[in-house]
């Protein structure tokens, strides 16, 4: 009878071992979740105060003028696609976030208008296939849905 007892309380031991070991699991996943999120924020807030500095960046005046002026040496164009530089990379990470969940992403982020203002750039990158070698098919097809 003891070693039945022994082998039950071992088992109630692994048990509550495991029970705790994946609370524990869960909250360390949400607390990294929390994490990522408040990151995507201060990446946001960033790429906001650069837009307050260079307003022109997101001025629809602006940014039509893209294809036709990227090749010159205008500062501000050279500055307005490493500006878009950043844009595209913070929405990937936005993208990979929400697992490509266009309704959370749209939640988030107001990113559907924002494409949409920087569709010249994305269409003609400065650097020729620049948005292929950089970003993943399914990135692609997502920004490439708000756009058509």
């Amino acid at each position: 009878m003891d070693s039945q007892l022994a082998v039950l309380i071992s088992t109630i031991a692994a048990a509550v071992s495991a029970v705790f070991a994946a609370v524990s699991s869960i909250m360390t996943y949400r607390q990294y979740r929390k994490s990522q999120l408040q990151k995507l924020s201060e990446k946001l807030a960033k790429i906001l105060e650069i837009s307050v500095q260079y307003p022109y960046v997101e001025n629809p005046g602006f940014t039509s003028q893209w294809e036709n002026m990227k090749d010159t040496s205008d500062e501000r164009y050279m500055r307005y696609d490493m500006y878009c530089n950043l844009l595209f990379n913070y929405w990937v990470d936005v993208y990979d976030y929400f697992g490509g969940n266009k309704k959370k992403i749209e939640e988030f982020v107001d990113i559907k208008n924002w494409i949409r203002l920087h569709r010249s750039n994305w269409q003609h990158p400065f650097v020729h296939d620049e948005n292929i070698d950089a970003y993943s098919p399914k990135f692609r097809k997502f920004i490439d849905s708000y756009i058509r």
